[in-house]
């Protein structure tokens, strides 16, 4: 099945500011903002009969203002597909209270219950989630609190071995996921060991509780000794989760991913403290997405929305997509509460769950034991492409059209190559400046204020200090896993300093060398460079950097021109230590696409001038970024990914295609290095 391209849209609602009401922020795929506009003071009351007039009057409120109705009939306009997500800062708690699920375009539908406009009560922090889950089977468990005394608190007792029949029948038949049930009593001591060992999901069912006078969510669990019931608050399970997320010894792909809260009220919020009340604070302990009731939630209601959720969610791995499916499938049936399950997402993409890529012919294992192996021995060369940087730089499409705005008449607005070909026709330096603007404005934005973001003028001006604080809200950052390998040599067609600052991180700034390959000028003699090693290995940019905007390779006429000087100073061009490990080395291209002009060029241009009749045979190893896993053309594709490789290289080439994402990649990679032993 294909993945869905979706847009990104952000609402962000600020606190209240006087008689203008509250600020409303729109911002579209990250770069673009849309003029700031204002929500009346006057909240609208919900409709507890009518979810339908409650969700119309909710987006009338929202989107009434002019220049906020223009942001939204402009997003609509420009993307079909829009990932919503709804930012309520902490400033403004007390727009917790109201039921955004049910929030109603007129003209389109239930916004959280459509497949394109995926919807979530976004959480912003200062982590990271990391990348999705690829690990299979994905183990779920399952934790049923039914203390023996529930009744004295005036409680129902739950039947547990229904509650387990009825989870088990909501992922029957659904492959790739493995059921556990958590032994009476179901204590906090127990949930905590459970986390420890290792799932991806728990799943909750028992009695929920909010106090308002002392404003904390609770769970109604049991004590270790009599299974007897032992309350425990919000901010005591957040901490335990704290604990077992933040424990370095767990694997990565084994850690808690999301919560499924199947329990009354776990999702209220207070109205004055934003974080407080169970659910935010769950996601606030670093687990990535939690699904919570924020009302009564009726047995029907829960029972039908979380076999749809689940069932969804094992296709695509898109949680907010799992939800607006539940959702839709209890509107269809005519099941009331559709709004009940509230969404709360620290996930910009939605993706929780991932699928590990492909590698073109049944070559699996050979493929990973011949890389790992060479990797081990430093006989290895990573050449990074665009997909590396993806989660701190716009990719070349979003930047392609932020940079051309209105200055660029023809259709294909999302081609940089010939957007950056057009502009800089008119003024050459002011296109480079101001991709270089887009590019650093999204780096101060991951950044945050508290990073003196402010002082990033290029990305160069990134410090090895800021840049440890911005990867370590990565659990898995591409630069840092490639940092971690200790090879000789990192080569990159990007023009960030991302590598540079990962491997300084491992090492002292001193042993880290950044070089860039002069190309505009012609050569007479070889660039001197030392022999890289892994104590003082070399990142060279192959395409310029920020440093020197006039050196990056942009337009379509620097690609041309750029071959031109290959073919001219081809005995030349590289550094002699650096062509001799290009050479000798195998090739690891990650972070690429096959249409990409900078792959091409590298393959046309580069490859084929290195010494390989010294060393006989060239070993590629290809990772292609993609974003369609159609099972019914996968052979075709990839039987075309590895001729198209082939064409370039003597038949002596050895080229091994990894068809998926550089975070599949690189997660594939941390586990068979770990499964594998030296040798």
């Amino acid at each position: 099945m294909g993945l869905t391209k979706y847009a990104d849209l952000e609402i962000r609602i600020l606190k209240l500011d006087g008689e203008l009401g509250y600020p409303v922020e729109i911002t579209f795929n990250g770069d673009r903002e849309f003029p700031r506009g204002h929500l009346s003071r006057k909240v609208p009351e919900p409709d507890e009969l009518n979810a339908q007039a409650t969700g119309e009057s909710l987006f009338a409120w929202l989107f009434g203002e002019i220049t906020l109705a223009k942001a939204w009939a402009e997003a609509r306009g420009l993307h079909s597909q829009r990932r919503i997500r709804l930012r309520i800062d902490e400033g403004a708690p007390e727009l917790h209270a109201l039921p955004w699920e049910t929030l109603r375009d007129p003209e389109s539908g239930d916004l959280a219950a459509m497949k394109s406009t995926p919807f979530s009560r976004y959480l912003a922090g200062p982590w990271m989630p990391g990348n999705p889950i690829l690990k299979r089977p994905i183990r779920v468990l399952v934790a049923i609190a039914n203390p023996v005394n529930l009744a004295d608190s005036g409680l129902q007792a739950i039947d547990g071995d229904r509650e387990w029949e009825l989870i088990q029948l909501a992922v029957a038949g659904v492959s790739g996921i493995e059921l556990t049930r958590l032994p009476d009593p179901c204590s906090l001591t127990a949930l905590e060991e459970a986390v420890r060992k290792g799932i991806h999901i728990l799943h909750f069912v028992g009695h929920g509780s909010y106090d308002e006078k002392k404003r904390t969510g609770s769970l109604l669990l049991a004590d270790d000794k009599d299974n007897r019931i032992k309350l425990a608050e919000d901010h005591e399970i957040a901490e335990m989760l704290r604990r077992q997320l933040a424990n370095t010894e767990s694997s990565l792909d084994d850690k808690l991913r999301l919560v499924y809260l199947s329990s009354c009220q776990t999702a209220t919020r207070d109205s004055f403290d934003a974080f407080r009340g169970l659910a935010p604070r769950v996601v606030d302990a670093g687990v990535p997405a939690v699904v919570a009731m924020q009302d009564f939630v009726p047995v029907t209601t829960a029972e039908a929305f979380e076999k749809v959720f689940y069932r969804e969610l094992m296709v695509h791995g898109e949680v907010d997509r799992a939800a607006n499916a539940a959702r839709a499938s209890l509107l269809t049936a005519k099941i009331r509460g559709a709004a009940i399950p509230v969404l709360f997402l620290r996930l910009r993409s939605g993706q929780l769950l991932g699928k590990r890529g492909v590698i073109v012919g049944d070559v699996s294992d050979a493929y990973w034991r011949t890389l790992v192996n060479k990797i081990r021995r430093g006989q290895c060369t990573p050449i990074l492409g665009p997909g590396v940087a993806s989660a701190l730089l716009p990719s070349p499409e979003d930047l392609a059209q932020a940079i051309s705005a209105s200055h660029y008449p023809f259709a294909d607005s999302s081609d940089l190559r010939r957007v950056s070909q057009f502009l800089g026709t008119m003024d050459n330096a002011d296109m480079r400046q101001r991709v270089l603007d887009q590019l650093t404005a999204s780096l101060r934005r991951n950044l945050g204020s508290s990073n003196s973001a402010a002082d990033i003028k290029t990305l160069s001006d990134l410090e090895l200090e800021q840049w440890k604080g911005l990867s370590q809200r990565f659990e898995t950052e591409i630069h840092e896993q490639l940092a971690a390998l200790g090879l000789p040599l990192y080569v990159t067609t990007n023009f960030d300093n991302f590598m540079t600052r990962a491997l300084q991180s491992k090492l002292s700034e001193g042993d880290v060398r950044r070089e860039a390959v002069i190309w505009r000028e012609a050569r007479e003699e070889r660039p001197a460079l030392d022999p890289p090693s892994a104590g003082k290995p070399v990142v060279l940019h192959l395409f310029g950097d920020d440093r020197e905007p006039e050196s990056m390779v942009l337009t379509e006429d620097d690609h041309l021109d750029y071959l031109a000087r290959i073919s001219h100073d081809q005995e030349i061009f590289l550094p002699a230590s650096v062509n001799a490990l290009l050479a000798k080395n195998t090739l690891l291209f990650l972070g690429y696409r096959l249409q990409d002009l900078d792959l091409k060029v590298i393959l046309r241009g580069l490859l084929t001038y290195l010494a390989l009749t010294k060393y006989d045979r060239m070993q590629l190893a290809v990772q292609i970024e993609t974003e369609q896993h159609d099972a019914s053309t996968q052979k075709e594709v990839t039987d075309y990914l590895q001729q198209s490789f082939r064409q370039y290289f003597s038949s002596k080439s050895d080229v091994k295609v990894y068809w998926g994402s550089a975070q599949q990649f690189m997660a594939d990679l941390t586990a068979r290095m770990r499964e594998l032993p030296n040798g």
